[in-house]
């Protein structure tokens, strides 16, 4: 059985699923999701969260590297890419139109 979520993706809290819609938390994407669903989105939500966040990244001076860094920047857009996929595939009619106005379903 399915059921509404709203998913916001604020880069604080990218792994925020939520069953009530937060009005002041910005923007939300609304979807129907199964249980199965929703765990899976939150399991991708999650890695690509703690990507961006990574302190490994932060403690060391790979950074610096600019292929190292070109290399890192690619696999949290890939994660991205594949979390907006999840919310479009799941998404309500105008989910699935906010992320079209901003081609990230492309």
């Amino acid at each position: 059985m399915k059921k509404t979520y709203y998913i916001n993706l604020n880069p604080a809290s990218m792994d925020f699923i939520s069953e009530i819609k937060v009005p002041e938390s910005g923007y939300q994407y609304e979807i129907e999701a199964s249980e199965e669903e929703i765990e899976e989105l939150q399991d991708l939500l999650t890695v690509t969260q703690a990507h961006d966040s990574d302190e490994r990244n932060l403690l060391t001076f790979r950074h610096f590297d600019d292929d190292f860094a070109d290399h890192d920047r690619r696999e949290y857009q890939e994660g991205l890419s594949e979390v907006f996929q999840a919310i479009y595939d799941l998404g309500t009619p105008e989910a699935k139109q906010a992320i079209e106005e901003i081609h990230l379903n492309e």
